[in-house]
């Protein structure tokens, strides 16, 4: 069984039709039986013949459908992982065990939430006497969230093949579908290979610099007097200075837009999913570094909030409150998130927003919002790059509509251009990249900028 994979045991047997179905041997002898009574007109002995075929073809028949084992006899489990990842092909196991000492021959049919997309529907099996058979297919989720499966449709076909009995098990299940887990998963390889962004190393501590207090000593003649601690100096009657050591752990908190904006699909999935796959990924990496990690996520309200805090507790609400978050068809409030922020923490920390910038009322809204945040915090601004409107603002127009459509896309790349302007000004620092590279983008820079300010 799959590391991590759980089988959905198996209630009893509904009691779908118990009715067999003919197979195409059975249909042919019964066409048979048909073509020979149209030949009675030439003689009578045709009548009989096609009589006997009849009746030979409906003894056959029951004696296979007596033959063909009854669905209930046999076990059947699904196997999939609890955690399934958006946006990839998630493998699906379904186990049958055959209990007789005879082979079967099986037609399988598993029933996916319709927002999964699967590689094959039905798959058929044929198990050996009193072994266990297997098939595979792979679901493909397009949202995020809490689906169910439901039960598994099976038909067993008789040893002469003209007839099959059909069942269904009753596999119901939820299938929590997540941000992209196999990302995680990746990197966990890479770093224990030295491959990862920056092979988890952590910052070498400095005693006498930083914003750490580490500890009060005699003062020296070459201290900085500047960390002279004069409370303890006259309670000492003697010069004390605090060595503080650098600090490593910080406050990382991680914005995501659920807005109209973000509902806009980049190849399978919308900007907000892949915004929550980069955004779990950063938090999963600045956790194993030992940075609190909070999360807001909003829309025209607040959608999601989970305080900073460090650990693989934390991890693990963050991967939940990314699950839930939907995008929404209301544009974003800024200012209220952003004032929401302010109110539940005032210590400074590293401000990383999952945004997009669309028109020019949505990038000043932003900007003058985003102004006031960035004056006590450090902010990123990563945006992710629509190829189509990239390629439509370059294309050399063949037609009206194609000139229509270039000096739109081109005014709407030039908003974008000058927004970024405007917030680099304001001390914003940005990234704006194509959905591939999101999260080895945002995840360096956060490395990068890490080591500059803090």
């Amino acid at each position: 069984m799959p590391a991590g994979s759980r089988p959905t045991r198996r209630p009893p047997l509904s009691r779908l039709a118990a009715f067999p179905l003919p197979r195409p041997r059975f249909l042919a002898l019964l066409l048979l039986a048909a073509v020979t009574l149209a030949l009675a007109q030439l003689s009578d002995a045709f009548v009989v013949l096609a009589l006997a075929v009849l009746l030979t073809a409906i003894t056959l028949a029951v004696i296979d459908y007596r033959a063909t084992p009854e669905p209930g006899t046999l076990s059947i489990a699904r196997i999939a992982e609890p955690q399934l990842s958006i946006g990839v092909g998630n493998r699906v196991l379904l186990r049958l065990q055959n209990p007789l000492p005879r082979p079967v021959r099986a037609t399988l049919r598993d029933t996916v939430p319709p927002s999964f997309d699967v590689d094959r529907r039905t798959a058929r099996l044929v198990v050996g006497p009193e072994t266990t058979g297997e098939a595979r297919y792979a679901a493909r989720p397009r949202h995020r969230g809490t689906f169910r499966f439901g039960d598994i449709n099976l038909r067993l076909r008789g040893p002469l093949d003209l007839v099959e009995r059909q069942g269904r098990v009753g596999a119901d299940a939820p299938a929590n579908v997540y941000p992209d887990l196999r990302e995680i998963r990746r990197y966990e390889v890479t770093l224990r290979r030295g491959l990862a962004y920056d092979a988890g190393q952590r910052r070498a501590r400095v005693p006498g610099a930083g914003s750490i207090f580490e500890r009060l000593r005699e003062y020296l003649p070459d201290d900085d007097p500047r960390w002279i601690s004069w409370t303890a100096t006259a309670r000492r009657g003697r010069p004390i200075s605090v060595e503080y050591e650098t600090e490593r752990q910080q406050r990382i908190l991680i914005l995501l837009d659920a807005g109209r904006m973000m509902s806009s699909t980049l190849g399978r999935l919308t900007k907000l999913d892949h915004a929550v796959n980069t955004a779990l990924m950063l938090s999963y990496v600045a956790i194993a570094k030992g940075d609190e990690v909070g999360l807001l996520g909003f829309a025209d309200t607040v959608r999601a909030y989970a305080p900073p805090r460090r650990g693989r507790r934390q991890f693990l609400r963050l991967t939940e409150e990314l699950r839930q978050l939907e995008v929404t068809m209301t544009e974003p409030d800024y200012q209220a998130a952003f004032e929401f922020l302010r109110a539940k923490t005032a210590r400074r920390a590293f401000v990383i927003l999952f945004t997009d910038l669309v028109d020019q009322d949505a990038s000043r809204g932003l900007v003058s919002s985003i102004t006031r945040l960035a004056g006590n915090n450090l902010v990123l601004c990563c945006l992710l790059q629509d190829p189509e409107l990239l390629e439509a603002a370059t294309r050399e127009p063949a037609s009206s509509t194609a000139l229509y459509e270039r000096v739109v896309a081109s005014d709407v790349r030039d908003a974008r251009l000058r927004a970024l302007g405007v917030l680099r000004q304001r001390g914003v620092h940005s990234l704006d990249v194509p959905a591939e590279r999101l999260s080895v983008a945002t995840i360096q820079r956060y490395l990068e900028l890490k080591r500059r300010f803090f």
